[in-house]
């Protein structure tokens, strides 16, 4: 059910759905054409369901480190054209062990927010060269593992998050984003979550994109979070890096490759107390622009 689910997902969403995307994977804005800026300034033209985080489908070459996929998108609850939005997002990121037999999914996280965005400029998800805020975001997210019993894992967070981009005429760009979150609550079936997982973290994104280069679209995520139980090793690095092909002329809604190093605390909500280092790699899919969001 869950592949079917994801297969409809997919075909489901037509190309303007992608013309919007923490995380980041979010972290690039879309350099705006001609045409794109004559769409944008049609009151008619919404696009309600786009992307949200990075989406992927990636996997590690043993047994012990299982494939791992992604699906994520926003729907737009609001829909105007002005610097305000509100948006309901909803992300799965499920670890299926293919290596082993039967291939059962080991963990499903579910990850539903409410949030609320200003963005600093329009048309939204363009930015100006140099260096500018891009959005400010306010918003409530639960975190589960969807199952009962000992193997309960949830939080409950109210959050907010700024983001600043900086663009050359080139096409390279780079963005920073510190998202903090209040004290957690519903934390009764895992209540050392902040202790390895903490009350943030910071995202810095390089990268190029907007413009025709024969050598693609290349670009890198550091994602860090630190835990209150001291110590450097309490929290989490994750390194992703992304390479788009060329051909994104022709087609913007283009796989391509996508590479995961994860190291520390919280890759899933089941394992949050225990530390792993893994490297995956495989197939991307988001829009050109989903790492702007």
């Amino acid at each position: 059910m869950r592949i079917a689910f994801a297969a409809v997902f997919v075909l489901t969403m037509s190309r303007p759905a992608f013309a919007d995307a923490e995380g980041s994977s979010e972290e690039a804005a879309t350099l705006p054409s001609d045409d794109e800026d004559e769409k944008n300034e049609d009151p008619t033209v919404t696009d309600l369901l786009t992307f949200h985080k990075e989406n992927y489908v990636i996997t590690g070459f043993t047994g012990n480190t299982q494939v791992k996929v992604q699906f994520s998108a926003k729907y737009d609850i609001w829909p105007n054209e002005s610097h305000h939005a509100v948006h309901f997002g909803f992300t799965a990121k499920a670890l299926w062990n293919v290596y082993r037999p039967s291939s059962p999914f080991v963990e499903t996280n579910y990850n539903p927010e409410l949030f609320y965005t200003f963005f600093h400029h329009l048309p939204r998800y363009t930015t100006p060269r140099g260096c500018s805020f891009f959005h400010e975001r306010a918003g409530l997210e639960h975190d589960s593992n969807g199952v009962g019993g000992i193997d309960s894992r949830s939080w409950n967070r109210v959050y907010v998050e700024s983001r600043v981009a900086c663009y050359s005429e080139a096409g390279p760009f780079g963005a920073i984003a510190l998202k903090v979150w209040a004290p957690p609550f519903g934390i009764d079936d895992n209540p050392g979550i902040v202790g390895h997982l903490g009350y943030g973290e910071l995202k810095v994104n390089l990268g190029a994109e907007g413009r025709s280069h024969w050598w693609g679209e290349p670009d890198l995520t550091l994602v860090l979070r630190k835990g209150t139980n001291g110590g450097l090793d309490e929290g989490s690095l994750e390194l992703d890096g992304r390479w788009r092909p060329s051909y994104t002329d022709f087609w913007r809604f283009t796989p391509y490759v996508y590479g995961q190093l994860f190291t520390g605390y919280g890759e899933t909500l089941l394992s949050y107390d225990r530390p792993l280092t893994v490297f995956r790699l495989g197939i991307g899919f988001s829009d050109t622009s989903t790492r702007s969001n």
